[in-house]
């Protein structure tokens, strides 16, 4: 399957994105940028919001360009979209902890930004650590590349898109999370034809997220880490279950359409022929062992 300027160009982000990070990181630590929280979460936002503006701009051969799904969604598909959210989020949270399970606990990202920039106050972490990561990584991955991907297919662009998000993390303990996430709010994007369900869907993973670190930390001493792997797990079943009867309700009166399904094969060779994967596959491999 041949790819035109913008898909192929889109393909390519990703990697520059993680790039950008690691250069971030090296600057960092090489102490040749403050150590400011506010200089780090500017150049991060900066690193996502010029391959966006890039993919804005680009055209394709036909003089398209890849458009932000910015139109509001449905106000009868709002519950729909609380109990996706809501499964997202749980189901991340599960599927990293069962990592850390079998690879080993690795460090609280949570933890990490705050001890290392000193985060203070309670606006500053939700702004730094549940506001900003979801509107900048949406605007990019659900906004444009994945509009920009479709026309590589469906399916491709949302397997691509989702990859490409998890391991944008950096993070093998925080790899299986986002991917599982990044199909749903894909899948919201696509049947809602809107931005904002995801972007609503990954404010409600980062509060939670930021939640648990709290909570974790706050009572650790109580050994109720088990406790909430099962409440959890009792609250994905039932958030999943309101999921499933709303998003059947919303399809039988047809204000939601169907994932156009398409052989493994087509979907496959979408995905593998897109170099800018490979890329983003090796940086994800560096920044992993080293």
């Amino acid at each position: 399957m041949k790819q035109d300027r913008l898909s192929l160009t889109a393909g390519f982000m990703p990697a520059v994105i993680m790039a950008l990070l690691l250069l971030l990181e090296s600057l960092l630590q090489a102490e040749l940028l403050p150590q400011n929280l506010w200089v780090v979460a500017g150049a991060e936002v900066a690193a996502y919001l010029l391959p966006v503006l890039v993919l804005r701009f680009l055209p394709d051969r036909e003089g398209k360009r890849a458009v932000f799904r910015f139109k509001p969604y449905r106000r009868q598909t709002v519950a729909m979209v609380l109990w996706l959210s809501l499964t997202a989020a749980l189901l991340g949270a599960l599927l990293n902890g069962g990592v850390s399970v079998l690879l080993g606990s690795g460090r609280e990202p949570v933890t990490a930004i705050t001890e290392a920039y000193g985060v203070e106050g309670f606006w500053p972490t939700v702004l730094v650590i549940v506001v900003l990561p979801a509107l900048v990584e949406e605007l990019f991955f659900r906004g444009v590349m994945f509009s920009a991907l479709e026309r590589c297919g469906t399916w491709p662009a949302l397997l691509l898109t989702s990859v490409s998000f998890a391991m944008i993390h950096g993070d093998l303990h925080n790899f299986v999370g986002p991917l599982a996430s990044g199909l749903i709010y894909g899948y919201l994007v696509y049947v809602l034809d809107s931005v904002w369900p995801a972007l609503f869907a990954h404010l409600v993973n980062n509060a939670l997220v930021l939640f648990l670190a709290h909570v974790t930390k706050a009572y650790s001493a109580l050994g109720i880490w088990s406790f909430i792997l099962l409440i959890a797990l009792f609250c994905f079943c039932m958030f999943l279950a309101f999921s499933m009867r709303a998003l059947d309700q919303q399809i039988e009166k047809g204000r939601i359409k169907r994932l156009q399904y398409r052989s493994a094969a087509e979907t496959l060779n979408g995905i593998f022929v897109s170099p800018g994967i490979w890329l983003l596959l090796l940086l994800f491999a560096v920044r992993v062992l080293y």
